[in-house]
């Protein structure tokens, strides 16, 4: 894979993606063309950045290759900084398809990044299946594999919607006993199904002693429930967990209905002193509600659902590391 490079005199945030695109690669290089050039007013989700096309060599001998640059949007960057990171595609045709080797890197020291990197590769091609805005072209993908520095690879941090449920500031949490800092997730989302369902699914997934959490196995248990209201706790498989040591996160699940749906707000705490968790109390919160649309295993009731907002104390909230494939807890 062919990466821009970096100036940055210390460590700096790098992210490599590879993907395969249900389209023709003219079609996918007008479209990463098309939206780093702002064409028809397009506008990056990822708080407004600011794309330029550094170079495109538009096919030349069976492959494209396009390097662009993103800057911060001043508006929405922290204290008003433009943070520059710059991308590299590499595009190849296969069998009617198009592969997507990219790459992403800051251009200043930097360490957590927040998904942005990653979030700079996907936003030039994802398509309006993935909630994308396209210009000229849509088109679905397959991510085969991706590769964060930072280990931030959250595609809901993508495109930044304004809440439309509770703020998280104003949601419920079972709070924490930890004496110094620990991690706590926040997440809103709307299911397809009524509360009822829901809180049936949650119950029957935390309570269950025949489901697997597919997160490393751990272990539920529902601590408390109300007609809208559900606490559980989960702690870690000590045959999965590091040094065998146990680790324990509560959950609080508030749940309304609102025209045939449901709404969720929920939030995880970690019960001991800690700074990263590695998407764990995302992952905690999640894995009690996804559906089989999303790799997951229902109990009693299987829905989708959309995320509305997250927010990661850690910054971590990656869901591709809730579904662990091709392990079995014994």
């Amino acid at each position: 894979m062919t990466c821009p490079g970096s100036k940055a005199w210390f460590t700096h945030a790098k992210t490599q993606v590879t993907s395969v695109v249900k389209a023709s690669c003219a079609d996918v290089n007008s479209e990463i063309q098309a939206r780093a050039a702002a064409e028809q007013g397009w506008v990056d989700p990822h708080n407004g950045g600011i794309y330029s096309i550094l170079f495109a060599n538009n096919g030349v001998g069976g492959i494209y290759s396009v390097r662009t640059q993103r800057t911060a949007n001043p508006s929405h960057s922290v204290a008003g900084k433009k943070y520059v990171d710059k991308q590299v595609f590499t595009l190849s045709e296969n069998a009617g398809t198009c592969e997507i080797s990219a790459c992403s890197e800051s251009q200043g020291t930097s360490y957590k990044d927040y998904s942005t990197n990653y979030c700079d590769l996907r936003n030039l091609y994802c398509g309006s299946a993935d909630g994308c805005t396209p210009v000229v072209n849509d088109f679905s993908s397959t991510q085969d594999t991706v590769k964060a520095s930072s280990g931030q690879s959250d595609f809901s941090a993508c495109i930044v919607k304004k809440a439309s449920i509770k703020s998280p500031a104003a949601m419920k949490c079972p709070g924490s006993g930890a004496i110094f800092g620990h991690a706590k997730t926040q997440v809103t989302a709307t299911a397809k199904a009524s509360c009822v369902d829901v809180k049936a699914e949650i119950e029957a997934r935390a309570g269950s002693k025949v489901w697997v959490d597919p997160h490393h196995g751990g272990i539920y248990s529902v601590i408390s429930v109300t007609d809208t209201e559900i606490d559980t706790k989960r702690s870690t498989n000590p045959k999965n967990s590091p040094g065998g040591i146990t680790f324990t996160d509560k959950q609080t699940f508030t749940l309304s209905d609102k025209a045939g749906t449901c709404e969720i707000s929920a939030c995880s705490e970690s019960q001991g002193s800690s700074l990263k968790d590695f998407s764990t109390n995302y992952c905690d919160l999640r894995n009690l509600y996804c559906g089989s649309a999303d790799g997951c295993t229902p109990v009693v009731h299987d829905f989708s659902s959309t995320q509305e907002s997250v927010t990661a104390s850690s910054g971590q909230s990656d869901f591709t590391q809730c579904v662990v494939k091709g392990v079995t807890i014994v």
